[in-house]
This record gives C-alpha cells, sequence and structure tokens, in this order.
C-alpha cells in the first residue's frame, strides 16, 4: 500500500431551509467556503450529508453543485443503497452529471454476508463505465461486517480504495494489513489524519472539517512540510472542534455552519436538539477558529 501526500476530505452536511426542503444556494455557499479554504475534496450525500433522508433526485442534485464547485475530481459522490439495484440506478445518474469518483456504503438495514457484498461491489463497478469506485464501511449503522480480508477482493473487482468509519485506529490498522499496493484507505476519524498517514494511510474523510475547516487545513500543510511546532497547534485546535460538534454530531456540525454565516437548517431526520449550552460554545469556537 502507498501513501502519497495527505488528502483533507470533508464529509459535507446537506442543508434544509425552514420547511425541510434542500437549499441549494445553501450548499453551494458551503461549498465554495470550503474550496477557499483550501479543503482537497468533498464527500458528499453521505452520512454526515443524510443520505438515507434524501430521495434519489436530491442526491443527484447535490452532486451537480459540487461538480460545479470542485470539478469532477474532487468529488466523491455517494451512491450506496440498501440493494445494488438502487445503487447501479444512482450511479448510472451521477456519471451522467459528471461524476468521476463515486463511493458506496455497504448494503445495510439487513446484514449482507461478504459474497453478498462483493456482487454489491462488482455491480457498480460496472454501471460505474470507469469511474473510481471507492467501498464505505461503517458496520455500527449499516449492520454489515466487511471482515479486512475482504479488501484484496475488492480491489481485484476493481474498488479503488475504501473509507472506514466508527472503527478504532487499532482496528484500522488490520484493515491497513491487508489492504493491496495502490489501494487507497481513508479513515473517518477526525483526529488520525498524521496516524494514519505514519501507516501508510491516504487521508481522512472529516465531517469537523466542514464547519472547522481551517484548523484541519494547517495540520495538512504542517504535516506536508514536516513543520512539528505546527502539528502540534493545529492538532490541538482539531481536537477541540471534534469536542465541540460531538465527535461530529451531524446537528452539532449544522449549528456550527450556521453560526459560522450560513445556514443550514435542522437535521430532517428525527434527532435530539442541539442543547443550547452546546450552541454557546459553537459559536464562541466559531469566533475563533
Amino acid at each position: 500500500m502507498t501513501s502519497a501526500r495527505p488528502v483533507l476530505i470533508s464529509a459535507v452536511p446537506t442543508p434544509f431551509d425552514d420547511e425541510e426542503r434542500f437549499s441549494a444556494s445553501a450548499f453551494a455557499a458551503l461549498l465554495t467556503r470550503l474550496d477557499g479554504a483550501g479543503i482537497d475534496a468533498v464527500f458528499v450525500a453521505g452520512t454526515t450529508g443524510e443520505f438515507t433522508a434524501l430521495d434519489d433526485d436530491e442526491r443527484i442534485e447535490t452532486f451537480a453543485i459540487a461538480l460545479d464547485v470542485f470539478g469532477s475530481s474532487r468529488v466523491f459522490a455517494h451512491v450506496g443503497a440498501p440493494s445494488a439495484y438502487q445503487a447501479e440506478r444512482l450511479t448510472r445518474k451521477a456519471r451522467a452529471a459528471g461524476a468521476e469518483r463515486l463511493a458506496a456504503v455497504t448494503p445495510f438495514f439487513h446484514s449482507a454476508p461478504p459474497e453478498q457484498i462483493l456482487d454489491y461491489y462488482r455491480r457498480i463497478v460496472e454501471a460505474s463505465e470507469g469511474a473510481e469506485v471507492y467501498a464505505y464501511l461503517f458496520r455500527q449503522r449499516t449492520t454489515t461486517v466487511s471482515p479486512p480480508s475482504l479488501l484484496p477482493r475488492l480491489a481485484d473487482i476493481g474498488v479503488a480504495g475504501v473509507k472506514i468509519s466508527g472503527e478504532s485506529d487499532s482496528s484500522v490498522q488490520a484493515f491497513l494489513r491487508h489492504a493491496p499496493e495502490g489501494f487507497r484507505l481513508y479513515s473517518g476519524n477526525d483526529t488520525s489524519l498524521r496516524w494514519l498517514l505514519e501507516q501508510g494511510g491516504a487521508g481522512i474523510v472529516s465531517g469537523v472539517s466542514s464547519a472547522f475547516p481551517e484548523p484541519f487545513v494547517r495540520l495538512r500543510e504542517a504535516l506536508k512540510t514536516g513543520d512539528r511546532d505546527g502539528i502540534v497547534v493545529a492538532e490541538r485546535i482539531v481536537s477541540r472542534a471534534v469536542a465541540a460538534v460531538r465527535a461530529g454530531n451531524v446537528g452539532h456540525l449544522k449549528a456550527a455552519i450556521t453560526a459560522r454565516g450560513i445556514a443550514v437548517g435542522h437535521v430532517r431526520t428525527a434527532t435530539e436538539p442541539v442543547p443550547a449550552d452546546d450552541e454557546r460554545e459553537l459559536i464562541e469556537l466559531a469566533l475563533r477558529v
């Protein structure tokens, strides 16, 4: 497995207006801010993007806006679905919109065994007609368990890499040991960029950076130049941001983005509101970052 320069990908929330409709203008504004801040790429309509609460047309609309702002090489369009049938349809629509990098969470709700996981990704790869396809493993949310030994088989069917969320660094390390040469591994752990690069990973897909991109960009630059003091300072601010948004809670992320001047609304699904004390802390952090 090879490691290039550290890659910082923001997992972007999906904005809604007061009537819970998708807000294209707020989404474009958020993406434009992230691009200007120096984020490498965006992960669109994933878990942080509340994809389970979006219909297929809304997901394609998020792809189109992201592609317009970031370009085709800097957008990971999430086409994952409970069934390969739906994922194939989303894949074809994403490709028609211009997406060249696709990600797909494993089948979910029912726990899929390894052979069915492979068949699911094989069908997505075939439907992608040459696009890069990344598997997205998140067993806590999907109930599907993908063992580290599955990675070489995913590579054999044309999967370019993997994003792993909800796992400890030690668990991610087991996946790194099984990743074949050239297979790119991204972690969803916002605080693991330095560790992951030292282990040979490619970078992180960070929900927290969608609200607070600045310390993550500073950390990436310090890692590139070997600035030890800069790394320590940036990691300290990253850790504070991660704590403030409760490790990427979507409601807290949206409250933070709104505090920074882009109204992205509330979470569409039934979740607990952000406590007032937490909102005040986010507002304070927004003024300091």
